[in-house]
């Protein structure tokens, strides 16, 4: 009996034993290894959370590393840009400098020398200032949803008369209405190439071709508009009305024996690009009066337009071209086909007449059709009236089931004041200023004004005349512009200073009109649904556009409407575009400051009719724009999610860029005047870009911090859940030392028992 109570309390103990053992050899472990948990059967959930911690941790901490990198990057982009500023500064120096006329031709010659390799070397630094290969100042890095506008201009239309021999006393030459007689108007020399050289000094100087230049190269006479645009190919020549002989090259009109001028295009900046609004602020120039002639054919319903109907718009050649509706395809070029609604019907109309090119299309190619609702909206190109061959105002007839128009002939435009329409140079845009006169006589002065690289000059004959006088100043490359000045409120001139009042009284003039481009959004791209769409931006300034957002409303229960947010401003689509864009048809969207955009539509009509066609054609106006496709910038990952990365940008330092496409030059004192206001801007521009950069700078700092502290913050989380107390530990230790000294001490004493009282059962 006594044995079994001893071998069970020697069990006990033994048992007791091995647990302490255990549990001092985990402890010692997990001391050891400096963690509260060593292996997972331990604590499962505080093991789950800890590896979770500490992962988080780990990402944050490559996430600070990438933050560092960021901001490497920034310096070395700010420090190229800072490079930059102070050849910027030097460049200003020296036009300072070669702005003054005391200057010799080799003085000057050494200016341009330092100047154009200054621009060179900011040139060099933009091109070459990388992070680890990465270019940084070249443009590569800027943002992709920069709203960029083209500054080429179109072509210019041409074309010219051949002559077999020599003119004859008293023949005559009809060119854009105007019959010139020789003998009166010009006059023959010996052989026709002479004749032809006194016929091109001739119109050259008679400002009833002014737009239009004339060259003699041999026996030919070549014509060329000043300006770009299609409106160059209006200019007529009429063989058959000439009694000189000659043959033509040009575009030949459905008239026997009439051709206009040919390839002007408008896919750049042309002849009515450019257009003023305001007010003229002094009486030396009539008021601000300029519009487009037009009309506009309102229709109530569907049924006001039946197979047969037709719009006839003047040929331009003592007819019609008719534009037949029909129930069917189109089978013709001048056949529009009616659709299943009034909106459906205007869209083809407008595409019909938009695209006719051909026999008959004199009148029409000067024309710009666009729908309001349900008015068809017929206006000319240019300010002004839209004219025939003879320069009588165009007709337009309606001849359909119902439907109204306002007027039957394009004769209410109108160019009073200050007309632009015929300037190209891209500079000419927001207010002008810097008129300068230079007296030439009783009355008389040059006029001129420097606007970016182009300098417009006019020679005025009379400053103070009796009846409303149109003076034109015109350019190298930039096309002309022209002034009507106001009768009895001239300025009378005697002297030098008579002549410098007449350029205040310019400024003066000008300082209340703002003046618009309209220019081709070349960032924008049409795929897919918008192959072939185009989108233009008429506006007085076109600096750092940023797109922000584009919006569209499907016209489920009523009309889509299209928005697009530039610069924090907003343009909304005001016409009534109903539940689709039809092929080729041009929305415009207007912003509260009267800037516009003009959607041009493609190949493809658009459908807007439920809110799945609106997210989808957003979605592809959006892509378009550089909007959503991820591009732009440098991506660096500064938090553990996968939104935590930011795209840092760094606008085009270049000069092509600083300098808005201009090629400087020192080589005169004008041009060095221009480099000046130019460098002046460059600088602005270089100065948002370094402010740009230091607020990408801060953010990273403030995300340095925010994940130093996030750091922080976890790992004492992990920590507490994790890491040994090495205290606690310890006290632990000694305490199961104590325990397992006392239970082997214990184990002893029974066995030392048990042996006592056998050997006395022994004995």
């Amino acid at each position: 009996m006594v044995n079994s109570l001893n071998g069970l309390a020697a069990g006990v103990v033994q048992d007791s034993l091995r647990n302490q053992n255990s549990r001092l050899s985990a402890n010692i472990a997990n001391t050891a290894a400096g963690q509260r948990i060593a292996r997972a059967f331990e604590v499962i959930s505080s093991l789950s959370t800890a590896t979770s911690l500490q992962t988080e941790v780990s990402s944050l901490r490559t996430a600070s590393l990438n933050i560092s990198q960021a901001s490497s990057f920034l310096q070395v982009a700010d420090g190229g840009l800072g490079q930059i500023g102070g050849i910027l500064d030097r460049l200003n120096a020296v036009a300072v400098q070669a702005n003054s006329g005391a200057l010799s031709d080799s003085g000057r010659q050494g200016l341009e020398a330092e100047f154009q390799g200054l621009v060179s070397e900011i040139d060099r630094i933009a091109g070459n200032t990388n992070f680890n290969g990465v270019n940084l100042l070249d443009g590569s890095l800027a943002e992709s949803n920069q709203l960029q506008t083209s500054t080429a201009t179109g072509q210019q239309a041409s074309g010219a008369l051949s002559f077999a021999g020599n003119v004859n006393a008293g023949e005559t030459i009809n060119l854009n209405g105007v019959s010139l007689t020789e003998g009166v108007d010009f006059t023959a020399g010996g052989t026709a190439a002479d004749t032809v050289s006194n016929l091109a000094a001739t119109l050259n100087n008679d400002s009833r071709f002014d737009g239009f230049s004339f060259d003699a190269t041999g026996n030919t006479l070549a014509i060329n508009a000043d300006v770009a645009g299609e409106a160059g190919n209006q200019f007529t020549i009429d063989q058959a009305g000439s009694t000189a002989n000659f043959a033509v090259t040009g575009d030949s009109l459905t008239g026997a024996g009439v051709f206009s001028l040919s390839g002007g295009t408008d896919d750049g900046l042309s002849a009515g690009d450019v257009s003023a609004s305001g007010s003229v602020n002094d009486s030396l120039i009539t008021s601000l009066d300029n519009q487009a002639a037009s009309t506009t054919l309102s229709f109530s319903d569907a049924s006001d337009i039946q197979a047969g109907d037709t719009i006839q718009i003047d040929d331009g050649e003592g007819g019609f071209t008719n534009f037949t509706f029909t129930a069917g395809a189109p089978a013709n070029a001048n056949e529009i086909q009616i659709g299943s609604t009034l909106e459906e019907t205007l869209q083809n109309t407008v595409s019909t007449l938009e695209n006719f090119s051909g026999a008959g299309d004199f009148g029409v190619r000067q024309l710009d059709f666009a729908i309001d609702g349900n008015n068809l909206n017929i206006t000319a190109s240019q300010s002004g009236n839209a004219t025939d061959v003879n320069g009588a105002a165009l007709d337009v007839n309606l001849g359909t089931t119902g439907g109204s128009i306002t007027n039957t002939q394009l004769n209410n435009g109108s160019t009073g004041g200050i007309d632009v329409s015929n300037v190209t140079a891209d500079g000419f845009a927001g207010t002008i200023q810097g008129f300068n006169a230079t007296f030439t006589g009783a009355d008389s002065a040059q006029v001129s004004v420097q606007v970016g690289g182009e300098t417009f000059t006019a020679n005025i004959a009379d400053t103070n005349p009796n009846t409303d006088s149109t003076v034109t100043f015109t350019s190298e490359s930039g096309g002309s512009f022209d002034v009507t000045l106001a009768a009895n409120n001239g300025q009378s001139l005697s002297n030098q200073g008579d002549a410098d009042a007449l350029a205040t009284r310019f400024d003066a003039a000008f300082s209340g009109v703002e003046f618009r481009q309209q220019r081709d959004v070349n960032s924008f791209v049409g795929t897919g649904q918008l192959v072939g769409a185009s989108l233009e931006l008429n506006s007085s300034q076109f600096d750092d556009l940023q797109v922000d957002d584009v919006s569209v409303q499907s016209g489920l229960g009523g009309s889509a409407q299209l928005e697009v947010t530039v610069n924090g401003q907003r343009f909304r689509s005001d016409a009534d575009i109903g539940q689709s864009i039809g092929a080729n048809e041009t929305v415009t969207l207007r912003a509260d400051n009267g800037d516009t955009l003009a959607f041009a539509n493609g190949e493809n009509e658009i459908d807007l009719s439920t809110n799945n066609d609106a997210r989808a054609f957003e979605q592809a106006f959006s892509n378009g724009l550089g909007l959503d496709d991820g591009s732009g910038g440098a991506r660096f990952q500064i938090g553990s999610g996968s939104d935590g990365d930011i795209r840092l940008s760094v606008g085009n330092a270049s000069t092509e860029a600083l300098f808005n496409g201009e090629a400087l030059s020192v080589l005169s004192a004008d041009g060095a005047a221009n480099a000046l206001a130019v460098i002046g801007n460059a600088v602005d521009r270089l100065t948002a870009q370094r402010a740009d950069v230091g607020a990408f700078q801060q953010s990273l700092d403030f995300a340095a911090a925010n994940i130093e502290s996030a750091i922080q913050n976890q790992e004492a989380a992990r920590s507490a859940l994790q890491d040994t107390d090495i205290l606690e530990a310890s006290t632990e230790n000694a305490l199961l030392r104590a325990q397992r000294d006392a239970s082997t001490s214990t184990l002893a004493q029974t066995n030392r028992l048990s042996g006592n009282l056998l050997q006395l059962l022994v004995n």
